[in-house]
């Protein structure tokens, strides 16, 4: 049964009747986006979508653009399920763009043209699943490349439907088979005039590890690989693939047998300004594995934040100048642990965005369209752990050409970040306390009776000249101390009693009893009144320190009467004693 139910949800085929739209607006406190948008919305629910703003974002034009590339990425997924992304406004088409298990994280390159009020659509089929996006370029309206609602031309299990019923049901891909697919004259693709297609390749129900290559049909097939697969694991990947010369594209499965699954998602025509290229190897970390011309090759794995720079200019049929954009397949393989991996021009800043997603000794592909940077080169990231990378050229953008590529940036992030730990409140007793090994440093309060003393301390020699700073409190009410991680003591009696971990309140007061108290916090910034007596004293502060230099302002009256005094929002403290009285904010 449950391999039934993943073969359904691979096929695209709803289970429900309608897909109900998600508001796009925060309702929480997420994690960041470029601009904010789009963060912290929570997962996509079953049979929802989310109608993503991609027009006038991270770069992309707010008007004249017919598609963008997008890395999309689904994470924290709750059941089997897949991933839709087509243009708003369009009819949902019988198609996926990921496909993923309960808790697995799958990130997979999307070419979506732009629906209605400049937005692409992203439906989920079941459970609930958040859903990175980050955006790697644009194509301007009227350019080379036509972008589709995706169309499924390729369906190998049986029973299961293309769009117009060609290559459907043909079986799984053998080993060492190789399968070849029509693409023009289906899907919206024309039957002549069409140099490459964007399309994307789904391989499920392996019966062992193995791997794909999509390549131009009618040309020797390249050492290169689109997807790498286990057994009964079902991968999904981006392809901008050359046509050959008969209008068809080739797959080939390596071992076992595999059901695949193609569909188009926009075309560029003869002679525009992307030039497709038989698939060619320009980095394999591993050792003795070969590249296209022996350069990147045995270079050793990525380590834990680390940077690598391959060129990709001039190598593997791309020139050696001219060139804005390449579009590749990065395949992380062997990590030694779960991490990620970013992909963006050499020279620019890294940004804040992910293409590949992976954990421990897993092998994960993902197709990528790189803006090519400073020295014809792009560069790879590595956030954790250490791990090998492949890299195969697909074909490339010219400078100044229909693609506009970007330095990644983030659209969406639906995960809502999780609450902050609960702080760890600590409680000392009287007497001489090391820093930094029996307490930490930071702010401590206590509910001090009258004759309160502490002192902080640069020594325990017991010398004057040790004492950092100290205090003595001829009045009850609350003391607070801020402990710093240079002090080498700290020291209070028992007319202090126990110190504990100053927390804020819920609500600042505007009433001030007798003793310390924290702006802000305790108290809210005003003007505040008090029938005073003879004697009394107060004072605002930078710190709780208990050095002069803290000392913002202080008063001590001569005569009983009214005491007025003004504490700024940018004083962090405010202490006065039992002659004061009582404070009101007037």
């Amino acid at each position: 049964m449950k391999r039934f139910f993943r073969a359904m949800m691979v096929a695209g085929i709803a289970l429900v009747s309608a897909s109900v739209a998600i508001p796009s607006t925060v309702n929480a406190e997420g994690y960041p986006t470029t601009d904010g948008q789009f963060s912290g919305t929570g997962p996509i629910g079953p049979g929802q979508t989310l109608n993503l703003t991609v027009l006038g974002r991270g770069g992309v034009p707010a008007t004249g653009v017919d598609a963008v590339a997008l890395n999309v990425t689904a994470t924290g997924a709750s059941s089997d399920s897949y991933l839709t992304v087509w243009p708003t406004g369009s009819t949902r088409p019988t198609a996926s763009n990921l496909n993923f298990s309960a808790g697995q994280t799958v990130p997979n390159m999307v070419v979506a043209k732009v629906g209605t009020s400049g937005q692409v659509s992203i439906f989920n089929l079941a459970g609930s699943v958040d859903v990175v996006v980050d955006v790697l370029g644009w194509f301007p309206s009227g350019g080379s490349f036509v972008g589709l609602s995706p169309a499924r031309v390729l369906e190998t299990r049986p029973g299961l439907p293309t769009t117009d019923g060609i290559a459907a049901g043909g079986g799984p891909v053998t080993a060492g088979e190789v399968r070849t697919v029509a693409v023009t004259g289906r899907g919206g693709v024309p039957a002549s005039g069409v140099g490459a297609v964007a399309v994307n390749v789904t391989a499920t129900n392996p019966t062992a590890s193995s791997y794909v290559t999509v390549w131009p049909s009618g040309e020797q097939r390249p050492t290169a690989s689109n997807l790498n697969v286990t057994a009964g694991q079902t991968v999904p990947n981006m392809a901008i693939v050359k046509v050959g010369a008969d209008g068809r594209i080739a797959l080939f499965n390596l071992a076992g047998s595999v059901d695949l699954i193609v569909d188009v998602l926009g075309w560029f025509p003869t002679g525009s300004t992307y030039t497709g290229l038989v698939p060619a190897r320009l980095l394999d970390s591993r050792p003795g594995q070969p590249t296209v011309d022996g350069a990147f090759s045995g270079t050793g794995q990525v380590g834990p934040g680390s940077a690598m720079n391959v060129t990709v200019a001039g190598r593997g049929g791309v020139p050696t100048t001219g060139v804005g954009s390449v579009a590749v397949n990065v395949t992380v393989t062997a990590p030694t642990a779960g991490s990620y991996l970013t992909v963006w021009p050499t020279g620019a800043t890294r940004p804040t965005a992910s293409n590949l997603n992976f954990v421990t000794s897993q092998t994960v592909p993902n197709m990528v369209i790189a803006k090519v940077g400073a020295g014809g080169q792009i560069s790879l990231f590595n956030f954790a752990g250490a791990t090998d990378v492949i890299v195969d050229v697909l074909g490339w953008f010219p400078t100044a050409g229909s693609y506009q590529g970007l330095t990644p940036a983030r659209l969406a992030d639906t995960r809502v970040l999780p609450p902050p730990p609960p702080p760890v409140v600590l409680t000392f007793q009287p007497g001489t306390h090391v820093v930094n090994t029996v307490i930490p440093p930071g702010r401590y309060i206590a509910q001090a009776k009258l004759g309160c003393y502490w002192e902080r301390s640069s020594g325990f020699g017991g010398t004057l000249g040790e004492i950092i700073a100290n205090d003595f409190r001829s009045y009850a009410g609350p003391v607070i101390v801020d402990v710093l991680a240079s002090d080498a003591g700290f020291k209070f009696d028992r007319e202090c009693g126990p110190m504990r971990t100053y927390g804020a309140p819920a609500q600042a007061s505007t009433v001030i009893t007798p003793g310390s108290h924290v702006v802000g916090s305790d108290i809210a910034p005003g003007t505040y009144i008090a029938q005073a007596k003879s004697g009394c004293y107060w004072e605002r502060t930078r710190a709780f320190t208990g050095r002069l230099a803290d000392l913002i302002a202080n008063d001590f009256m001569g005569s009983a009467g009214p005491a007025v005094v003004t504490i700024s929002a940018t004083d962090v403290g405010f202490t006065s004693d039992a002659d004061c009285g009582t404070w009101s904010r007037v």
